[in-house]
């Protein structure tokens, strides 16, 4: 089967090493090949990865302010990490520190000093292997219509990231969206124009959600689940705006709606870090208040904090 990749040309990756001349040596390398970004410092780089994932990490073992073997372990606990190479740059051999390299989480490591074809090869390996199995996960995981994510990931994959936000006592939101009156648009204008309307609003959706961790799931029909981990009751009340703002500017012909126009109602739950309730329940408090934003007229949203 034929799988359509991403150009190598397209693909980021993170070199960390404390020693700027290797740091700058490997670039050089890299940079002709992929698009490459480095940083000196273990923290730095994993601030750096707080809002960027890269396609593949270059990392220095021993780094000044927290070790490489502690950078990997860190990246790996997190689950949009999970699939990202961490190749190991170092000039140990024995057979103590390659097993600690790979009990780290590590994918491969290259031995000091670095031969730039050695480099090439094995990096453009990794990123390979990882592109073929993001878009057969996309296959299996993404809504074919929208391009959004099904309700497979969420059963497999989103409970993993709520985990993980209770692991580190931060917030987790929950919205659940409904396209107001999708019947009559339906009726009226046909499926087929349906489903465009559907597509319209995934992209708006994939505008406003801009955090790489933030997931967009189409929970059914013209139901939509937007999974926000870190988030608390402000950052989840800005999200909702945002949308409706961009929904009502859209401007999408509804004439079998009192407005005119397409509208959705959100319904959202915050789970502060103290609360260890799990997902269906979050799920189920979400669509309780959606409930009340479509009773209380649509085209709003109604929030809550447990």
């Amino acid at each position: 089967m034929h799988l359509d990749l991403k150009p190598l040309t397209q693909c980021k990756i993170l070199i960390v090493d404390d020693d700027e001349i290797i740091r700058f040596s490997l670039q050089a390398i890299m940079e002709d090949y992929f698009e490459v970004e480095t940083q000196a410092m273990g923290l730095q780089a994993l601030d750096y990865c707080k809002s960027n994932i890269p396609d593949l990490i270059l990392l220095d073992v021993n780094l000044p302010d927290i070790s490489g073997l502690d950078v990997c372990r860190a990246l790996k606990q997190n689950i949009l990490f999970e699939h990202v190479p961490i190749v190991f740059i170092t000039a140990t051999y024995d057979t103590d520190s390659q097993n600690a390299c790979w009990e780290a989480g590590a994918a491969d490591f290259i031995g000091k000093p670095v031969i730039a074809s050695t480099l090439i090869h094995r990096t453009t390996n990794h990123v390979e292997n990882k592109l073929r199995l993001e878009v057969l996960m996309d296959l299996t995981y993404k809504d074919s219509l929208t391009g959004l994510y099904n309700r497979h990931y969420l059963e497999k994959e989103v409970c993993n990231s709520l985990k993980q936000s209770e692991r580190d006592k931060k917030p987790f939101s929950v919205l659940m969206i409904d396209i107001d009156h999708f019947k009559l648009y339906n009726d009226h204008y046909g499926h087929l124009q349906g489903d465009i309307c559907l597509k319209q609003i995934a992209d708006v959706f994939a505008n406003t959600l801009k955090r790489p961790h933030d997931v967009t799931i189409r929970f059914g029909g013209e139901e939509f689940l937007i999974v926000l981990p870190y988030t608390d009751i402000k950052g989840m009340t800005h999200v909702c705006k945002q949308i409706i703002l961009q929904i009502n500017e859209s401007n999408i012909e509804h004439s079998q709606s009192s407005i005119g126009h397409v509208t959705v109602s959100i319904g959202g739950v915050t789970s502060q870090k103290q609360s260890t309730m799990g997902l269906n329940k979050l799920i189920s408090l979400a669509d309780e208040e959606l409930y009340c934003a479509k009773r209380d007229g649509r085209n709003c949203y109604k929030l809550q904090v447990v």
